[in-house]
């Protein structure tokens, strides 16, 4: 028995330690012990009077059913064990007061209910029970399933946990997915047999993982870990390294490797070029392929396959022959180069972003040409041409004579001037008379047609140049025209 155990069993006594039936007669109801170890059940009889005189002890076992008797101690005439137990069972030191028993070696037929009874004068028998629980530690195993791959789920582990009492319980450590099956059976002796069963999906990308199983039961002083590793057949996983990206004319000793996962493990490597075999100016060795003087003959797509007793598999590799060597400051170039690129382009974005809000704020409140006057009679009759002539020396350019004119035609020169005084007022303004006009010696402010003559309305140059008012875009509107 351990060290822990004894404490367990010791702390156990004083706990459990009663009177049983309000009698003399005290032992502990439970006790644990382990196959291979020892177990001791106490009795002792309290008289604190000394009124009862003990005439001889008894322990039985199953004292409801057989009732086997195991251990007889009488003062006079000492102890007898009238059954045959191999001297696995004997009493520590009996006395009137004291029938402790020990059981030596336990095993799970020691299992059951004993009951220790005191012969007492005057007052009879005295019994009381304590109930022996043998706990049996388990001998736990782990081993992987081989397996081939395949579609269906299948067991690929199992981790057992044999005669123990009372059952383990099994878990599953590992990150495979997949699920738990558990199977209990109780063993004749009164063990229990725990299996568990790790069912998954066989591929070959779970074959070598780690599956440990954790057994956890109550004579284990910590869980016990069970490392496993899944096996599973299958087909050559393919892959080829080595091509770099940089096979330029004339380079040397240019290789290609092929890799092969598999189970069982690969024994030939077959390489094809354009899917015939490669030419003579390659040389090939098992998984390596090497080129030793890259020329335009090596342009194309290698295959590479491997092969095992269940199959093969293959993989590809494109190579594109360069001209020149790709060096690392050409790399540099180009990255230097995209970056550069990248930037001009986000400030040419961020320029066209401000035009366009700088734009859509100045032309929040509209816009219009000042020099441009938008007549009509509104019954579809062509429109008269009306052309602003600049007064002010601002406004007038290099060549900057325009004239105002209009055609009016099948009308008198009452009928044209009702027509003209029809139209806003700020026209009546600009046109001049041409008789006044040719009199004053100037160039008449009408052309191309008939002379108006509108009585009331004579020239000053003050007062049109007063009208008149600068805008920030240099241009110049009337005052009190009304543009439509």
């Amino acid at each position: 028995m351990t060290a822990l155990q004894l404490q367990l069993t010791t702390i156990l006594f004083l706990h459990l330690w009663t009177v049983c039936n309000a009698q003399n007669v005290k032992v502990e109801p439970h006790v644990f012990g382990y196959v291979g170890s020892e177990a001791l059940l106490r009795c002792q009889f309290v008289d604190p009077d000394k009124s009862l005189q003990v005439t001889q002890v008894t322990w039985m076992k199953d004292p409801t059913g057989a009732k086997i008797n195991l251990a007889v101690y009488n003062p006079e005439l000492g102890t007898h064990y009238p059954t045959d137990t191999g001297m696995r069972i004997e009493f520590r030191n009996p006395t009137s007061t004291d029938a402790t028993l020990i059981i030596k070696r336990l095993e799970m037929a020691d299992d059951g209910v004993y009951s220790c009874e005191f012969a007492t004068y005057p007052d009879g028998n005295q019994e009381a029970t304590t109930n022996l629980t043998i706990l049996a530690k388990p001998v736990n195993s782990g081993r992987a399933l081989l397996v081939t791959a395949g579609p269906a789920e299948v067991p690929v582990a199992e981790c057992t946990s044999a005669n123990g009492k009372p059952p383990a319980s099994i878990s599953w450590l590992g990150n495979v997915v997949g699920n738990v099956s558990d199977t209990v059976v109780k063993n004749n002796d009164g063990t229990f047999t725990v299996k568990s069963e790790f069912r998954a999906v066989p591929t070959g990308e779970i074959d070598g993982e780690k599956m440990p199983c954790e057994v956890r039961q109550q004579t284990l002083e910590k869980p016990e870990i069970i490392q496993i590793t899944l096996s599973v057949k299958y087909v050559p996983i393919v892959t080829i390294e080595g091509y770099d990206g940089n096979w330029y004319l004339g380079r040397e000793h240019a290789s290609l490797t092929c890799s092969a996962r598999a189970n069982p493990p690969a024994t030939e490597y077959t390489w094809l070029m354009n899917g015939s075999p490669v030419p003579s100016s390659i040389r090939v060795d098992g998984h390596q392929l090497t080129v030793n003087k890259v020329t335009y003959e090596v342009n194309g797509t290698f295959t590479c396959q491997a092969t095992n007793n269940l199959g093969e598999g293959r993989s590809k590799m494109d190579v594109l022959v360069r001209e020149q060597e790709v060096t690392e400051s050409s790399n540099a170039g180009a990255i230097a180069g995209g970056v550069i690129g990248g930037i001009l382009a986000l400030l040419l974005i961020a320029g066209l972003v401000g035009y366009f809000l700088h734009k859509r704020q100045s032309g929040g409140t509209g816009s219009y040409d000042p020099k441009r006057r938008v007549f009509g009679t509104g019954n579809g009759a062509p429109q008269p041409d009306y052309t602003y002539r600049p007064d002010s020396d601002s406004e007038r350019g290099p060549s900057a004579t325009v004239t105002a004119s209009t055609t009016v035609e099948g009308h008198h020169t009452g009928e044209a001037e009702n027509l003209l005084m029809s139209e806003p007022y700020y026209m009546n303004s600009k046109i001049r008379a041409g008789e006044e006009e040719e009199e004053e010696g100037e160039e008449p402010g009408l052309s191309k047609g008939p002379t108006i003559s509108l009585p009331g309305h004579h020239r000053d140059d003050v007062q049109i140049e007063d009208d008149m008012e600068s805008q920030r875009d240099g241009s110049i509107i009337s005052k009190r025209a009304v543009y439509v």
